[in-house]
């Protein structure tokens, strides 16, 4: 049987690590301590989540394009006649960021 990864088995995973990493840290349970070590987790969430739908709205592709441009014609000189064929940043990312 194949385990899968879903939100609410994530979700409680790291629940249960914040837990029993405030008991070792503090050695006991308080609210307090449980929703700081909590947000910790959850900003990582959203950050890597915000990152990924920045990247993947095209918001970057003229300056990727850009500066993949800049070094494609100083490493092949001013005056190449080779095409350059750029794949936009916003498919390379992908959907991947969703799970975040």
């Amino acid at each position: 049987m194949k385990q899968t990864f879903t939100p609410i088995r994530i979700f409680l995973t790291i629940l249960f690590l914040c837990i029993l990493f405030e008991l070792i840290i503090y050695g006991e349970l308080s609210f307090y301590h449980t929703t700081n070590l909590t947000f910790y987790g959850a900003a990582l969430f959203l950050i890597l989540g915000l990152f990924g739908a920045t990247l993947s709205s095209g918001f970057f592709d003229f300056f990727n394009y850009s500066m993949r441009k800049a070094a494609f014609n100083i490493r092949k000189g001013r005056n190449s006649d080779e095409e350059l064929h750029v794949k936009p940043l916003s498919k390379v990312v992908g959907k991947g960021y969703h799970f975040f």
